[in-house]
């Protein structure tokens, strides 16, 4: 499967339906990725996804061969002192879908937004998923730290690996 099969394109609060089922698919399938729990989500009604939609969050789809592929977020930072920062969130890619370029579209469609408005771009990543640190790394992204115990899951914790991409060139 070629890259030119998958369009990504800004949800909105008419894709509710859509972003419900596949938020509450990553939430459930993989909950050390996200600060967020399924039994937290999937108690809300698709209005509540259309108002997230309507937020300040930006989030992109990725739909491959008109499958719903894939979903990150973009959020930028407010306030004077933060206002040159962004972050990427809620990444995920559905089982499917994933090894096609789908996450690297992703990846890439968000920084171009990003680029519109911040300097520099953030985001976590649970220690230990090699796929989406390699993702990141090709997109980029330095790591600059890790949060120990960053969640704790059925007695279990979980690291967070911190990493970034400066989008403007300091001499």
């Amino acid at each position: 499967m070629t890259t030119h099969a998958i369009e990504i394109r800004r949800l909105l609060p008419a894709d509710a339906a859509l972003y419900r089922d596949i938020r509450l698919e990553a939430l459930r399938f993989s909950p050390e990725a996200f600060g967020s729990a399924y039994e937290t989500e999937s108690v809300h009604p698709v209005g509540w996804f259309a108002e997230r939609l309507a937020g300040a969050v930006v989030i992109l789809g990725a739909f491959r061969d008109g499958e719903f592929a894939g979903i990150v977020g973009f959020i930028a930072a407010e306030g004077p002192k933060r206002q040159h920062k962004g972050a990427l969130v809620s990444m995920y890619v559905r089982q499917q879908a994933r090894r096609a370029g789908v996450g690297r579209l992703l990846v890439d469609a968000a920084l171009a937004l990003a680029a519109q408005s911040v300097e520099l771009v953030q985001l976590v990543v649970v220690k230990g998923n090699e796929p989406a640190c390699r993702l990141y790394r090709r997109a980029g992204f330095v790591e600059y730290g890790l949060e120990k115990h960053a969640l704790k899951i059925d007695g279990r914790y979980y690291d967070d690996i911190l990493m970034a991409k400066d989008l403007i060139e300091r001499a």
